[in-house]
Parts: structure tokens; sequence; C-alpha cells
């Protein structure tokens, strides 16, 4: 009888105990419907709206590290120092997965760079490296803050682990073969400098800097003739710079007192389409 009398009884507490697990599942899953909305609101360029999302969500339940992390992101442009401190309170939580400290690191890497500290930004982006060797993104950010400082060796080896890690690029080579230069350069072995930048150039796809670097080489040495075809080969490649490339030329020829070879290049440059775009934009002769 009494065995019989507790069935309810323990029926009615067992349904209780489905009934908190659930609806905690179901508070579980709202935080994430939040969250979520706060990324569409970035998304949709609503800063505003993501903003107060994101303050809601973690007023509500402070451990939300994602919440805080994205909080940060977006404080990044309107109060860098609070974005920094925010980034930097959550990097020591503890319990936090291995994806979680790369994010958190990136986000630190951007805020650091966001206020010129190369120092730390590079130290941030290490420690991502730390955690995975083969990170494309943290390479690649260290890769050009050493392009930044010059420092030629290490962007070197930085983009041969690159290459030695992500799907092969189509100027692989030839910018391989580009760091090589600027790594002798540097060492002032002229030679090899400029052997290695005439093998860049050599390749089937051609990193665009070669051409440039290889153009002062010829200027320097006085033959304008290549000089002039390097630079005419870069700005092909690198379109942005163009009508600052041509000027550059324009200024070769008029010191070499070539002005009649002036309106040939004109005529050739003139003859590619895109170059024709290029040179009837209405900014064409501003200074």
């Amino acid at each position: 009888m009494e065995i019989t009398y507790f069935l309810p009884l323990i029926l009615i507490v067992v349904i209780l105990i489905i009934f908190l697990v659930n609806n905690r599942k179901s508070k579980q899953s709202t935080d994430v419907e939040v969250y979520n909305k706060a990324l569409k609101a970035i998304i949709d360029n609503k800063h505003e709206r993501a903003f107060q999302i994101l303050k809601d969500l973690i007023q509500k339940d402070s451990n939300n590290t994602e919440a805080y992390l994205l909080l940060g992101n977006l404080l990044r442009d309107r109060n860098i120092n609070k974005a920094i401190r925010i980034h930097q309170s959550i990097i020591v939580r503890p319990g936090l997965s291995k994806q979680m400290k790369i994010q958190i690191h990136q986000a630190l890497g951007l805020d650091y760079l966001e206020v010129d500290n190369m120092i730390r930004a590079e130290d941030e982006f290490k420690k991502i490296i730390d955690l995975d060797s083969k990170n494309i993104w943290a390479l690649t950010m260290l890769k050009n803050i050493c392009i930044d400082n010059q420092s030629w060796d290490k962007a070197l080896d930085l983009e041969k682990k690159l290459i030695k890690h992500q799907s092969k690029s189509k100027n692989e080579a030839s910018m391989l073969n580009y760091f090589i230069a600027m790594d002798y350069k540097e060492k002032d072995n002229q030679k090899n400098y400029i052997n290695f930048l005439e093998k860049s150039v050599l390749s089937e796809h051609v990193y665009h800097e070669s051409y440039l670097e290889l153009a002062k080489v010829y200027q320097k040495k006085g033959d304008i003739d290549l000089a002039i075809k390097n630079l005419i080969a870069f700005a092909e490649k690198e379109p942005k710079a163009s009508i600052e490339t041509f000027k550059d030329i324009e200024n070769m020829l008029f010191e070499e007192n070539r002005f009649n070879e002036m309106e040939a290049l004109y005529q050739g440059i003139l003859s590619n389409m895109f170059h024709k775009y290029v040179f009837n934009r209405p900014y064409r002769y501003s200074p």
C-alpha cells in the first residue's frame, strides 16, 4: 500500500524534473537566438541595435564569453580602450576552449593594431600560433607586420610556412622569390637581390611588387627602357596604381629629353581598353 501511495508522488517529481530540464534547455536556446539576433544586426549594419542586444544578454548572463567578445569587437571603433579591457578580461577566464582562446587573441591583436601597438599585436598573433601552428590568418598577419617593418628574413620564413600549410596560390613562387630578393637587398647582396627579382618576374603568375622593385633597379642602372617596361607591367597587375605609375614613366622620359616618345607611349597605353578608362577618368590631370 505504501509503495502504491508514493507512486503518484514519484511520478509528479519526475515530471517536475523533466519540466525544469526542458525549461533550462529552452532558456539556453533563447540565449543563442538572442546572440544570433545581435550577429544579424551587425550584418545589417545596425550596430546600435546589436550593441543593446549584447548589453542585455550580458546583464542576463555575465558568463557569456561569446557576447563579451562580440561586444568588444563592436566597441573597437567607438571606444578602443574599453574594447581592449573587455578582451583582456575574458582571455583570463578559466575553461576556455582552444577555439575561443584563438578568437580572443585575434580580437586583441586587432585592438592593438587599431592603436598602432605593433609589438602587442604581434605578441597576440604569436599566441595564436602557439595554439595552432597552421593558423593561416595569424601567419598572414605576422607576415604583414614583418613586411611593414621591412624584416624580410622573417617575412620570408612566414611566407614559406604559408605556402606549406595553405592551398597553393597562383603567384606563390613569384612571391617567395620576391621575399628572398628583399632579404638579400637588406643584406646588401646586390647580385642575389637582382637575380631573385628576375626569377620572380619570370614566373607564370608574377607577384606585382617584383615588377616595381625591378623597375627601380633598372632606373638606377640608367636602363630606362627596361625600367619603363617593368613599370607598365606593374600597372597592368596593379590597376589602382596606374595613374601614378604612368606619371613616373612620363617623368623618366622627360628627364631623358625623349619628348617624342611620350606620344607613342600614350598611344600604346590608350590602345588597351582598361588603361583608356583609367586615363579618361575626371581626375586624370590632378596633381
